[in-house]
C-alpha cells in the first residue's frame, strides 16, 4: 500500500537520503540508456532546501516498508529569469515586442524605456560580474577580474551546460540587482525587456548609438572591451526551433509568482507503480493552487515543466495535467529542451482539480477521499484516454519512420501504448455492457 507524504521540517530527515539514493538509481538507470543529461540531481541540501522554502513543496510515495518509492520537486516563488523561471521563454520573439509596444502611448515613450532599462541591465551584469569573481577569487585564493577564467574552468568542469552555475549565478544576482535598487515599476520593466540587446535598441532608433556622451555607447564599449558582454548576455539569444501552434499571449502575464512548476518527478526505475508520478504530482499541484487563490487579488495561475523530448515519460505526466502548449527550445550552450506550460483561471480552478482527481481515480485507483465516480464520468474519462493514446501511438509510429526532428525518439514507449489502448478498450467495454444490463 502506497503512501503519499508531504516533506516538512519535522519530518525531512526520515526520508531525504531515500530521496537522494532514489535520485542517484534513476541517473545510473538513465545512463545505461543512454539518457544522461535528461536529469539533474538536487542533492541532499538541494531537497532540503526546497522544504525549507515556503515557496517549494516535496512529496515522496512510500511503500509499507518505508521505502521511497516516488519524490516530486513543485515549486514556486522562484527569482525571475533564473533557471527555473520556465515563463521567460514565452516571453520572447516579434509577437512579444509588438504586444509590449502596444501598452505604450507612443514610440516615443516605448524607445526611452527600452533605452532606460538597457542601461539598467547592464548595470546589473556590471554587479552580478563583481559578486561572482569576489566569490570565486576569495574561494580559490585568485585574482581574476574578467568572468573569462571562471567560464574557462566550468567549461572543463561541466561543459557550461543548462544548469551552469555561472550562467544561474549571473542570472539571479541580476535580478537580487535589480530587486534591490529599483521599485516594482522597473521590476517590472527589466522583466519586460530582458531579451534586448544593443541590436534591438539600433533597429528601433534607425541608428547606431555612437555619441561620445552617450551612456548606452559607454557600457557597450566598456562591454566589448571586456569580451564578455557580448559573449555572455549580449549574443546569449534564445532559439525557438518550432513555430508555437498556440495563442502565445495568454502567457505574457506568467511570472515566477503565478507559476508553478513540475521540477522534478521520480519513480523507482526497478519497481515502476503506474499513475505515481501523476498521484505525487497531484497532491504538490493541489496544494499550490488552492494556496495561490486564498488570495483574493490572484486571478491566474500557470503550470509549467521542461522536458527533453526523448524523455517520453515526463512529456506524458505533463500532458495529464493539461501542459499541452510548449516550445522547443535552446538556450545558449544548453541541450535543446521542451518547455510546456497551460494557464488555469480562478473560475477553473476547483473544476480543474476536480477533474484531475476523478481522472487518477478511474485511470489509477487513487481516491483517498472515496468519492463515488459515476459511470458516465468514468466512460467520458477512458474514452477521452483512450484517444489520447491512439493519437499518441501513431505520433510515435510516424516519427519512427519519417519525422526527423523527433530523430532519437524512445520506441519502446510503442508497445507500451499499444497495451495502454488494449486495456482501455476492455475497461469502456465493461461499463458499457454493465449498462446494458441495467437498460
Amino acid at each position: 500500500m502506497i503512501k503519499i507524504v508531504e516533506l516538512t521540517k519535522d519530518n525531512e530527515e526520515k526520508y531525504l537520503d531515500k530521496i537522494v539514493e532514489l535520485e542517484q538509481i534513476s541517473l545510473e538507470v538513465m545512463k545505461q540508456e543512454g539518457r544522461e543529461g535528461q536529469l539533474f540531481d538536487t542533492g541532499r541540501e538541494g531537497i532540503s532546501e526546497y522544504v525549507h522554502s515556503e515557496d517549494n513543496s516535496v512529496y515522496v510515495a512510500v511503500d509499507e516498508k518505508g521505502n521511497v518509492e516516488a519524490t516530486t520537486y513543485i515549486t514556486q516563488g522562484q527569482k525571475p529569469f533564473t533557471y527555473n523561471d520556465i515563463t521567460k521563454y514565452f516571453k520572447y520573439g516579434e509577437n512579444y515586442k509588438k504586444y509590449i509596444k502596444s501598452k505604450y502611448k507612443s514610440d516615443l515613450e516605448y524607445k526611452k524605456d527600452l533605452r532606460k532599462i538597457y542601461i539598467i541591465k547592464i548595470k546589473a551584469f556590471e554587479y552580478a560580474k563583481k559578486r561572482i569573481l569576489q566569490e570565486f577569487n576569495n574561494k580559490n585564493k585568485v585574482s581574476q577580474t574578467t568572468l573569462y577564467e571562471y567560464l574557462r574552468t566550468e567549461i572543463e568542469q561541466n561543459g557550461y551546460h543548462e544548469k551552469s552555475e555561472l550562467r544561474e549565478k549571473l542570472n539571479q544576482y541580476m535580478a537580487e540587482f535589480i530587486e534591490n535598487n529599483y521599485d516594482s515599476e522597473i521590476q517590472e520593466k527589466y522583466e519586460m525587456f530582458y531579451w534586448i540587446t544593443l541590436d534591438d535598441i539600433e533597429a528601433e532608433f534607425g541608428t547606431k548609438q555612437s555619441k561620445p556622451d552617450d551612456t548606452i555607447k559607454d557600457y557597450e564599449t566598456f562591454m566589448e572591451d571586456e569580451k564578455e558582454y557580448a559573449e555572455l548576455i549580449h549574443k546569449g539569444a534564445l532559439q525557438i526551433h518550432e513555430k508555437p501552434e498556440f495563442e502565445e499571449e495568454k502567457y505574457y502575464t506568467a511570472n515566477t509568482k503565478n507559476s508553478v512548476e513540475l521540477d522534478t518527478y521520480l519513480t523507482n526505475p526497478h519497481n515502476r507503480s503506474i499513475g505515481i508520478a501523476r498521484i505525487i504530482v497531484f497532491e504538490g499541484i493541489k496544494k499550490h493552487i488552492e494556496r495561490h487563490f486564498k488570495n483574493p487579488d490572484n486571478q491566474e495561475i500557470f503550470l509549467c515543466s521542461t522536458l527533453h523530448r526523448d524523455n517520453l515519460s515526463s512529456k506524458y505526466v505533463s500532458e495529464f495535467f493539461g501542459l499541452t502548449d510548449s516550445l522547443y527550445v535552446n538556450r545558449r550552450q544548453g541541450r535543446d529542451r521542451e518547455v510546456h506550460i497551460c494557464k488555469i483561471t480562478r473560475e477553473e480552478a476547483m473544476e480543474y482539480l476536480t477533474n484531475i482527481y476523478n481522472k487518477l481515480a478511474v485511470l489509477y485507483n487513487y481516491n483517498p477521499e472515496g468519492k463515488v465516480i459515476k459511470d458516465s464520468i468514468a466512460l467520458k474519462i477512458l474514452q477521452e484516454q483512450l484517444k489520447y493514446e491512439e493519437k499518441e501511438k501513431k505520433r510515435l509510429v510516424r516519427a519512427k519512420t519519417i519525422d526527423k526532428k523527433l530523430k532519437g525518439i524512445n520506441h519502446k514507449f510503442i508497445p507500451e501504448k499499444e497495451r495502454k489502448i488494449k486495456r482501455l478498450k476492455q475497461q469502456i467495454s465493461q461499463i458499457q455492457d454493465k449498462n446494458e444490463l441495467q437498460q
